[in-house]
Parts: C-alpha cells; structure tokens; sequence
C-alpha cells in the first residue's frame, strides 16, 4: 500500500495554488454564524484542541483506516455515527459517511488498488468538509478553505501510508500550530487608525488595539460617554446584553478594541445606541 505519490504532489499543489490565490486576491473567509466565542477562551480555541487534542482525534476518525490497528479501525467506523448523534443530525454527512464505510469494507476485502484510491478521496472531502463551520451554508466563497482542508487531508494520508500514523498527528498538530500563530499575529499587527461614527445623537470613536499589548481590559460608563478600553466584541455584547450574542455575528472574532462612545440620549440609551453604531459600521452584522 506504500507510496501513493499522487497524494503528496496533488495534495501539494492544491495547497500552493489555494494560499497563492487567498494571498494575491486578499481573499477573507465568509463571515461565521455559528455560537460567539469569548475571548477567555481564545488560547483554548486556537491553540490547546487544535494543536493538541484535533490531530488524535481526527487522525483516527478520517483516516484510522489506513492503520494495521484494529482498534483505530474501530473507532474511525464509530466516531463518525457517534458525533451525529451528539452534535446533531446532518443528512449529507450521514450520506457521505455510508459512502465512505462501504469503500471502507470493499477495500478490506477485495485487492483493487483503485478503491482505495478512491476512498481517500472521499475521505479527504469528508475531512473538509467538517471542517467548514457548522452553521454555514456551502457556498462558493467557501470553497478555498474547503480545498485547504482537502489538500491537507490527501497530505495527511500519504504520511500514514509511508510514514506513520504518529507522524500524520505531528505534521497535523504543526500544520494548526502555523494557522493559529497566524491568526495571532493578524490579531496583534493591526491598523490603530482611529475610525468615527457620528450621528445626530452620538458619536462613536474606535480603534483596534493589538491583542498582546495587555490583557486587562475595562468597560466604563460614566453619564452619557461610554469608555471601552481593550476587549473584544463577544464580551462587549456579553456585558451589554447576552441575548445579542445570539443576534449578532461579529465581523472581526477576537479582536480587541478601544472604544469611546457618547450620546445624546441620555445614560437610559446608551447601550441601545451603541448595538445601533456598531451595526452601522458593520463591526456586528445580525444572523
């Protein structure tokens, strides 16, 4: 079963041309409506479960296949089934995941070298698209991130083929590691422009601060200004109203700001004033 150098070439270029044209057209991923995140739970979300928990766990249920272990074999058949029904039921992965178990058991019981090619790539697509937010509704803005997911997946299964298992979940591990690095570095080299909202009853200024800088932050309202210094807009709308948290999505996830809000309103509207600034410039967008 060694080799399959086709995985590692095509795996390779989709990858290259995909970053290639994310880059040369500054391509952003699509606004995400699934749950807020709150920044307490940052290193948590882009360090700790991608670097150190994912790579086991989807190693084992994408591609425990292509192991000699009866055991992650097992489990690949009975991760999939079981996620349904914890997390919910989904009818085009219930499909794909038929699709994928019976090349599975055509595989293992027949010698035609083309089923497990096959297989992998059906797998590949499995892996990716689980990889797109559970909320979301395919469309084509999404499809360079699901063709990043795939190209690693076809990646991943040539280094179980020719490697090891083990050393799949090393590269998988490092290969979060480098998108969670740069996330934070998007988050801590950021334009501090200051940026205004006025209106005839209020005035918003705002600027985003780098994440690093400081980790204490404060929400300050005095009369009719509001003085925001160092948080994130999941917390903002938390301390505001948790129910807006389930209203709106939030353009920038993470990033940290400083904000000074006044109205003319009186202190009675001042939260409500700043939700409708904020939705005028388009830092939250309502689901």
């Amino acid at each position: 079963m060694k080799n399959r150098n086709w995985l590692i070439v095509s795996g390779s270029i989709i990858l290259s041309l995909t970053i290639l044209y994310l880059i040369f057209f500054k391509v952003m991923p699509p606004l995400d409506s699934s749950g807020p995140i709150s920044f307490s739970s940052f290193y948590v979300v882009a360090f700790v479960l991608p670097v150190l928990i994912a790579p086991i766990f989807e190693e084992v249920r994408f591609r425990g296949f292509l192991t000699n272990s009866k055991v992650l074999q097992g489990l690949f058949l009975l991760l999939t089934p079981l996620s349904l029904v914890l997390t919910g039921w989904n009818t085009p992965i219930f499909i794909l995941m038929l699709i994928l178990y019976s090349l599975f058991f055509i595989h293992k019981y027949s010698d035609l070298p083309w089923v497990l090619d096959l297989l992998l790539i059906v797998s590949a697509l499995f892996f990716s698209l689980h990889h797109l937010p559970k909320a979301v509704n395919f469309s084509w803005p999404w499809l360079p991130f699901l063709a990043i997911s795939f190209s690693a997946a076809l990646i991943f299964s040539w280094i179980i083929i020719n490697k090891s298992f083990w050393w799949a979940v090393l590269f998988h591990g490092s290969w979060n590691l480098i998108l969670g690095i740069i996330f934070l570095f998007g988050l801590q080299f950021v334009s501090e422009d200051l940026k205004t909202i006025e209106a005839d009853n209020y005035k918003l200024e705002w600027k985003r601060v780098p994440f690093l800088d400081s980790n204490t932050g404060s929400y300050k309202p005095q009369g009719n200004t509001l003085f925001i210094n160092n948080m994130n807009l999941q917390d903002i709308l938390g301390i505001i109203d948790p129910s807006l948290l389930d209203s709106f999505v939030v353009a920038e996830p993470f990033m940290k700001y400083e904000m000074r809000f006044e109205t003319q309103d009186g202190n009675g509207f001042i939260k409500q004033d700043l939700i409708y600034a904020l939705e005028i410039d388009s830092l939250i967008i309502r689901r």
